[in-house]
């Protein structure tokens, strides 16, 4: 871990002049513990050494008396850690807490595991917290309830990221207790922490999507729901198209096939693609495409995740036959897979990826989502009404997002496909049912008809039976 350069603190007038004497006289400085020894023809610098338990400890400090002070103090505190470890307390308090912040990022996080996103969105996360430390050179033991409260003014204007910080602020102190950097002490005093929006601000916590969803385009009964239906799909398919070369295509395969959009963006026609961990692969013969991998940053890097929740899987390529919408997935990629591949050779397409950006790369979501997805949901009608954060900006939802079409493949696989409970967890790669019956079993705009419908069709056949 890189150690950052000390500020000089000046000493009080005592030490001062106990430095000066040594400085002077050339003579050793022997304190409690520590041996200061000022600079002399073998060492311009000031050396500070100690031991604990026969393991040295050694500092260094340039020729001033605040720079000596403040290796001595670092030294001194370095030591009284070395101690509280011996006696089970945080042998590591004395660390910049900036630096075991990095540290903890850049290991992948508690259980060194973080995949996909998760180290830049939790490099974000931490980014202010980093800021302060290294503005007020705070150590571990430094860390409290006031820190914690500064922290979360500085990094959001908002109750709903506030509380998803202070989850992530407490895995990383629970995982600094283990490894002696804090207490518990300061995990019981952070907890108590909630976030405050600024004084004379009016603030109120914003619905979240599917709510406003539900506030915005329902009425009292019905309507307004988190899953696009097969006409939404649609109309959102035919403008995405004038947004993107592939968009009517990307958003019908999305909803049929129900793949995670970085599973989506790395579709191959190529088997050494996939095989070298860069892409999934759109297997024609089997009329599947084995979805294994991923996007992330470096994609084939060593760090290359599997699909989240760690499945291997073959989703299986829906027939024209079952597709509400009526577009022809499989006809669409057995045509694009050729393209894909005649890209390759001509080299405007590495990858032969199914769905390239202009350049023939992956597709950032983050970029595609802001300049062609939030375009095209405008243009619908579907971008909600603003709300305000504690600073006043106007923030603004969309109806739908590209995640919604996932919505719509569980739960046209449940309700018109007949998928069991097994299959739909097997194709989806979720982690469990219950997942799956909470955020993808939705309601839509269609639902209330649905149950209409189901109850007159049953009602006709009852009137058939008793008039035979």
């Amino acid at each position: 871990m890189k150690t950052p350069r000390r500020k000089p603190i000046e000493p009080d007038a005592k030490f001062a002049r106990m430095l000066l004497k040594a400085q002077k006289l050339g003579q050793k400085l022997q304190t409690d513990e520590i041996t200061i020894i000022p600079p002399n023809k073998k060492n311009k610098y000031w050396t500070l050494r100690a031991s604990f338990r026969n393991m040295p400890k050694e500092r260094s400090a340039k020729d001033t008396l605040g720079d000596v002070n403040a290796a001595y103090l670092d030294l001194s505190s370095e030591l009284q850690s070395l101690r509280n470890g011996a006696e089970g307390m945080p042998e590591n308090s004395h660390h910049q807490l900036s630096e075991v912040i990095k540290g903890y990022i850049d290991q992948g996080g508690p259980k060194n595991e973080w995949r996909g996103k998760t180290p830049k969105n939790r490099t974000e996360d931490f980014a202010h917290l980093i800021k302060l430390s290294e503005k007020n050179s705070y150590t571990c033991e430094d860390l409290n309830a006031s820190v914690i409260r500064s922290y979360l003014t500085s990094a959001t204007n908002s109750s709903k990221r506030a509380k998803g910080l202070l989850v992530t602020i407490r895995t990383f102190i629970k995982w600094g207790i283990g490894t002696g950097y804090f207490t518990t002490a300061q995990l019981e005093t952070v907890s108590r922490v909630v976030w405050r929006a600024p004084e004379g601000s009016n603030y109120k916590a914003a619905p979240s999507r599917r709510e406003q969803s539900k506030l915005h385009f329902g009425t009292d009964d019905s309507a307004g729901g988190q899953v696009p239906t097969h006409e939404q799909v649609s109309a959102i398919a035919t403008e995405l198209q004038k947004h993107y070369k592939f968009g009517e295509a990307l958003v019908h395969v999305s909803a049929n096939m129900g793949t995670r959009a970085n599973e989506t963006l790395i579709f191959t026609a190529s088997r050494k693609v996939f095989e070298a961990k860069r892409g999934n692969y759109v297997d024609l013969q089997e009329e599947a495409v084995r979805v294994h991998w991923q996007y992330e940053k470096k994609p084939g890097a060593q760090t290359e995740p599997v699909t989240k929740n760690n499945k291997f899987r073959s989703v299986v390529i829906p027939a024209v036959e079952k597709i509400e919408t009526g577009f022809d997935v499989l006809g669409w990629l057995k045509q694009r897979s050729k393209e894909a591949l005649e890209e390759q050779i001509a080299g405007t397409n590495p990858l032969a990826l199914i769905f390239p950006n202009t350049a023939g790369q992956v597709i950032n979501l983050n970029s595609f989502s802001s300049e062609k997805m939030r375009p095209t949901l405008s243009a619908l009608g579907m971008k909600m009404p603003p709300y305000l954060d504690a600073a006043g900006k106007a923030r603004y939802m969309y109806r739908f997002t590209i995640h919604s079409f996932r919505d719509r493949y569980g739960t046209t696989a449940a309700d018109e496909w007949g998928y069991s409970e097994r299959q739909l967890l097997e194709q989806g790669s979720w982690a469990d049912a219950e997942t799956v019956r909470k955020f993808y079993l939705g309601t839509t705009d269609a639902t209330y008809q649905s149950v209409r419908d189901l109850h007159n069709k049953g009602s006709k056949a009852s009137n058939r039976r008793k008039a035979s």
